[in-house]
């Protein structure tokens, strides 16, 4: 099983003071990053590498999140047309997820939650085969996101 940590973080530098972040790690690595690899090879195909994984966890000053909505298979935010069965679970580097999110499927069961079907509805192009699915402990990835308040 993988495993997942949620936590409050400052936005960065590019953003305003006091603006946080939800920071996502899967099995101890920064999410973002983990996308970036998986992205990268498509983003060389298009000659824009430096775009691949400039992603930031969704900024609570800029939208409303429901937790449970985003992370736990609930309706989330909706982006774009046709998404209701995906859910953003990073925002583009710039803070708005409107922008070109990181979309995926979010499955839970009675012991898991799945995250996989990826994709960039702005670059529908890009090839996230390979990339997941992450299947966590319901249990611990409960846990994780009730912790994100502490």
């Amino acid at each position: 099983m993988d495993e997942v940590s949620f936590e409050f973080a400052p936005a960065g530098e590019d953003f305003p003071d006091g603006l946080r972040q939800i920071e996502i790690k899967v099995n101890g690595v920064d999410f973002p990053e983990l996308v970036r690899h998986a992205e990268l090879p498509s983003a060389e195909a298009d000659a824009e590498e430096e775009i691949a994984g400039n992603y930031i966890g969704l900024v609570a000053g800029y939208m409303r999140i429901d937790l449970a909505g985003q992370f736990l298979g609930g309706q989330g935010t909706p982006m774009f047309e046709g998404d209701d069965e995906k859910t953003a679970l990073l925002g583009c580097g710039c803070g708005e997820v409107g922008c070109s999110p990181l979309m995926a499927r979010v499955t839970v069961t009675d012991d898991t939650v799945t995250w996989d079907e990826f994709e960039q509805p702005t670059r529908p192009e890009w090839d996230y085969q390979g990339f997941g699915p992450f299947t966590f402990d319901r249990a611990q990835y409960e846990r994780a996101l009730m912790a994100i308040d502490d």
